[in-house]
């Protein structure tokens, strides 16, 4: 039984700079559970989507990745690397359009209504045609890509870039949404978050945040999901609609933690998420 594991926690580089904190809380924290992370940047050892030289022939015994690369997750699980969030997690989840579409085929939860396109379909007549929808890049994460289809054509053409996009009706609400922290297939915690203005509810973008309880429907919810997924830690996010009802909007795969510990310092997460992970590494051998 081992009781020190080699860990990557791999980032790109601006995603490391953007989170010199929870990077150190990962080390300290990971320790306690006998992880030794060592912190990989995506773009010196993976560069070209191939193995640079110097880590070809180095296996950590799993890695946790915090940046959306599901060709180098895949890569690692094929050197025998456990990885969290696995590889299937992270192709669908970090896709909008395909995380709804696989739900609404496997599962009987409420959905946002979402149609998917190709970055080619991003023309001023098709936002024309989705009058009072929200388009979003498809890959697109802290709410930087999301645009209202009566916005300024370039304005939403530059903030696309060279992504697919998805098209949903905008939901008449209160402007909030819900994120639960899932680790493995239990709710580790909640919150709520409301846009001071518009429609985007992302606290990056300056939303309120507070605790929120799950109900007995979100926790059939994530059970129901995770009939499908093997998460590791994952954020599932649904809207509110005006009469309270909630609509699955995506599953963050490289999930935030910013607005979990703002509501709750002592919420353990990662002791959590730690816990998970280490049992799953003793019986899976």
């Amino acid at each position: 039984m081992a009781d020190k594991w080699t860990a990557w926690l791999v980032y790109d580089r601006q995603g490391a700079k953007r989170n010199g904190d929870y990077i150190r809380m990962h080390k300290e924290i990971g320790a306690k559970f006998g992880f030794d992370f060592k912190l990989k940047i995506i773009e010196e050892i993976y560069p070209r989507k191939m193995f640079s030289t110097d880590t070809i022939m180095l296996n950590p015994d799993f890695a946790i990745v915090r940046t959306i690369q599901p060709d180098f997750t895949k890569a690692l699980e094929g050197r025998h690397v456990p990885v969290f969030n696995n590889a299937f997690v992270s192709e669908i989840c970090n896709d909008k359009g395909r995380t709804i579409h696989y739900v609404s085929k496997h599962t009987d939860i409420p959905i946002v209504p979402t149609e998917r396109f190709s970055n080619i379909d991003l023309t001023k007549e098709i936002l024309n045609h989705y009058p009072n929808h929200v388009i979003k890049a498809v890959d697109g994460h802290g709410g930087r890509q999301v645009f209202a289809t009566w916005e300024p054509y370039e304005r939403i053409v530059d903030g696309i870039g060279e992504s697919d996009f998805v098209l949903q009706p905008k939901i008449e609400g209160p402007g909030k949404d819900v994120r639960l922290y899932v680790v493995g297939d239990e709710i580790v915690g909640a919150v709520e978050r409301t846009a001071k203005e518009g429609f985007r509810a992302n606290y990056s973008l300056g939303a309120d945040v507070c605790t929120y309880i799950p109900t007995k429907k979100d926790i059939q919810y994530v059970k129901e999901l995770c009939r499908f997924f093997s998460f590791g830690l994952v954020g599932v996010d649904f809207l509110v609609c005006r009469d309270g009802r909630l609509l699955l909007n995506e599953i963050e795969d490289v999930v935030g933690a910013r607005m979990l510990y703002r509501c709750n310092p002592d919420a353990g997460l990662l002791e959590r998420y730690f816990a998970f992970i280490r049992d799953k590494l003793l019986r899976e051998g």
